[in-house]
Formats: C-alpha cells, structure tokens, sequence
C-alpha cells in the first residue's frame, strides 16, 4: 500500500447525513424535554415523537435515553476542550500587558455562547452531574496548565498550590453557570477579560488603604 492509499484509508468515514439528521433531532428533542421535566421526566417514545422519528428509529442509534445522553455530552465536552486547549490557536507571542483576554478564554466563552441552549438546559436548568464533572474536569486542567505556566515557582503563590487551584478551578465553573444562568449579560470578551484579570489580579484593582503596601502570608 502507497502513502496515498494509506492516507486514503485512514479517512474518517463520512457518516450518512440522514444519519447526522436522525441524531441531530434526538438531541434537540432530548435537550429540550430534560429542560423541561428532567432526564427520568419522559419516556423513549415521547422522546422519538418530539424529535419526530419512530420509536424504533431512535433504537437504532442508542441503548436508552442514558446512552443518547452520555454521547451528546462526550461530543460537548470534546468540543470544550478544542476551545480552550487548541494550540493552533495560541499565539506565541501573547503579551500579557496588552489589556486584551487571552484567546482560550475568549474561545471558551464563545463555545459557551454557541452551545447557550445546551448548557442552560443541561448545566443550569437540571444540572445533569455528567455534564457537571466532565466541564469541571477540563477547568481544571485549563487551570492547572495556565497557572504553571504563569507561576511555576510555588513560593511565589499567595497560597499553596493545591489551595490556588481548587478555588480557581470553582470560581470559573461558578462564574460559568451564573452567566449562563442571567443569559450571558457580557458579550464573550468582555466576560473572558474580566475572568482573567480577576485570575490575575484579584478582586482589587488597588489594594484597599487598610491593606497597606502588603501583607504577609498566613499559610506557610
């Protein structure tokens, strides 16, 4: 086999678009009767009927409501990870001081705000726990990554390493619901600009009179 004939054959293969129809209307139809009354809420054939296709159309594709779910959310959570890990999009030369967000927090705002009816239905309307642990696990190692690569040196923390990140990894994925939860009152870069300058600067934009010039920190 030549390189062609390889490259030929490690093609994914095209799926069938009444297939990519079938799927895409069961998921549209799973979103919106979850939102609705819950994933225990209704039934396979309401599900089918609202997504106007045959009970047995749907058995063709998935196990059960579970099955439907668990792959729509590996697809929603893969696509996530594009957003914000893509290192196609994350220019070298990023500067820090210019003021602007970085591209991964703006990308994943904009994958949020693309996938609005997704999350509220399922993150902040039901608060599906896959969807819940799998968005905080991929926060968490966006966290992870960008404060080792911000401050590896431990002793320059305010606080110990495994403190700083659990409670950044929870104030993004609050911060997250909340604009979700109030239709996403900032456009995505102005949302991204002030979660980072918050990661980066705090609360304060000058420490308050009280503070002084410094403190000393409290944990050793």
């Amino acid at each position: 086999m030549d390189s062609e004939e390889e490259a030929e054959t490690m093609k994914p293969a095209k799926v069938d678009p009444r297939v990519q129809r079938t799927r895409r209307l069961l998921r549209e139809a799973l979103v919106q009767l979850t939102e609705e009354r819950g994933l225990d809420g209704f039934s396979v054939q309401e599900l089918a009927d609202r997504a106007t296709v045959k009970r047995a159309t749907f058995y063709l594709h998935y196990e059960d409501k579970q099955a439907l779910l668990a792959d729509y959310i590996a697809e929603l959570l893969e696509e996530l990870r594009v957003a914000v890990f893509d290192p196609g999009g994350q220019p070298p030369d990023y500067d820090y001081a210019s003021g602007e967000p970085h591209p991964s927090f703006v990308r994943l705002f904009r994958h949020l705000a693309e996938r609005y009816d997704v999350y509220h239905a399922l993150l902040v309307r039901r608060r599906v726990p896959e969807l819940a642990a799998g968005m905080l696990e991929v926060v968490r190692q966006f966290v992870a990554e960008g404060l080792a690569f911000a401050q590896p040196d431990d002793r320059l923390l305010t606080a110990r390493r495994d403190v700083t990140l659990k409670y950044t990894e929870a104030a993004y994925v609050e911060v997250i619901i909340w604009w979700i939860e109030q239709q996403m009152p900032y456009a995505e870069k102005e949302i991204a600009a002030q979660l980072m300058d918050l990661s980066i600067f705090g609360p304060y934009r000058e420490l308050p009179a009280w503070a002084g010039s410094g403190r000393e920190k409290t944990s050793g």
